[in-house]
């Protein structure tokens, strides 16, 4: 096997252009499949964090029927304080209790339909991206006792927009039942780069929103999230099998993201089955190129591999010789590509370079004008394999070819 290779190796350098633009073609096509697995990586994982960091939240906790009706009267007592707490325990667990309603938000001069959320800010920091999305000021603070100043809330940058209403502006907000009127100030303005969201989302403190939407002391829904996020089946388990024993005459419904959204689950299945198809068409294009290379050198070479038989070599032997030459190609164009795999690290801009309209539509989507490639060591080896199992496949006719020659008409062929 070692003399195999070593033949291989230097038939390919006798024909090194043909070489060069085969390694090319297989570096250029692998670079590419590379970059398309990372950007889309890298889109799938910020539209599941945008939604997750926003609204869904990686486990949410509810009063049973909440997901089938979510009204605003299926709430949790104690405001979720128990329940909350009994998660935390397991390890890694961070839990915010929000109060959920619909309302009208109204400025002096516009108004817009909202969905109000009321959340304890110091917990919704440690479960929502919110936080750390403000452009201006930062979730309402506690009023003082016998302060005669109105509470504050926080808006999005698009719903600021509409309203034209800045920090410090006065808001009505107009929610259903006899006490849903109150007078804020704007705390805080935030954009979380989901323009859904942004429009429509108002948050309050919790206790505000219990006061308007009459609520008492009651929850809608207690959101979670993990410090490490590849230990949500076992928080599921966890939470499952614990939080019902606090509220045994309170049932519960305790779902992950995707049972919230299955659509949104659904769709991002269909996209990543979807990429594979461009995977495909880069190693088949890739399959064509290596087995026209080999191909026209196994008929370049007749007469060649005719004296080799003649001389003794078996044709199981000069099949291993066309197949080690397909897969040096491959390996060597498949390196660099992977070489080229600090460019899928690099921010890509998916608007091409238009950042108004282009990047308006993908922002549609909930994705930012800056998508953040992600590739893992999974992905670099995927593709390696592919390549190599396409190099096999794509040589198997030329060196089929190959040893089916008869040594006494290979010698004579002109």
């Amino acid at each position: 096997m070692a003399t195999l290779l070593r033949i291989a190796w230097r038939n390919l350098w006798r024909g090194w252009r043909r070489s060069a633009i085969v390694v090319s073609a297989i570096t250029v096509g692998l670079a590419a499949c590379l970059l398309l697995i990372a950007w889309s990586h890298g889109w799938l994982e910020q539209i599941v964090q945008t939604a997750v960091g926003t609204r869904l939240g990686l486990v949410a906790v509810h009063a049973e029927g909440y997901q089938a009706n979510p009204d605003v009267d299926r709430a949790l007592g104690d405001g979720g304080r128990a329940l909350a707490d009994a998660a935390e325990r397991f390890p890694g667990a961070h839990a915010s209790p929000r109060v959920l309603g619909d309302g009208l938000l109204q400025s002096a001069r516009q108004s817009a339909r909202v969905a109000l959320i009321g959340v304890d800010p110091e917990r919704e920091a440690r479960v929502s991206v919110v936080a750390r999305s403000f452009v201006a000021g930062a979730f309402p603070a506690p009023l003082a006792p016998g302060a005669r100043s109105l509470p504050g809330i926080a808006i999005g940058s698009a719903l600021a927009e509409q309203l034209h209403a800045g920090l410090g502006e006065k808001l009505v907000v107009h929610a259903p039942g006899e006490a849903g009127l109150g007078a804020f100030r704007v705390a805080g303005i935030f954009a979380t780069g989901s323009p859904g969201f942004d429009k429509t989302a108002v948050f309050m403190r919790l206790e505000d929103a219990q006061r308007l939407l009459e609520l008492g002391d009651r929850v809608n829904e207690i959101a979670f999230a993990l410090d490490d996020s590849r230990a949500r089946p076992q928080f599921l388990a966890f939470a499952r099998a614990e939080l019902p024993k606090l509220r045994p005459a309170e049932p519960l419904e305790i779902l992950s993201w995707e049972e919230r959204e299955p659509r949104l689950a659904a769709m991002l299945g269909l996209m990543t089955n979807t990429a594979w198809v461009g995977y495909a068409a880069v190693f088949a294009g890739m399959a064509f190129g290596i087995a026209n290379a080999l191909l026209m050198s196994v008929y370049e070479r007749i007469r060649e591999f005719g004296v080799l038989r003649a001389l003794g070599l078996r044709a199981t032997q000069l099949v291993w010789m066309v197949l080690l030459e397909s897969v040096l190609l491959t390996v060597g164009g498949a390196l660099l590509g992977i070489a080229g795999r600090r460019r899928a690290r690099a921010p890509a801009r998916p608007d091409g370079g238009r950042p108004r309209r282009a990047a308006g539509g993908m922002s549609q989507l909930g994705i930012a004008t800056v998508v953040y490639p992600v590739i893992g060591r999974a992905d670099l080896v995927s593709p390696l394999l592919l390549a190599l199992g396409t190099a096999v496949v794509a040589a198997i006719w030329p060196a089929w070819k190959a040893a089916r020659l008869r040594p006494a008409e290979a010698i004579r062929h002109v």
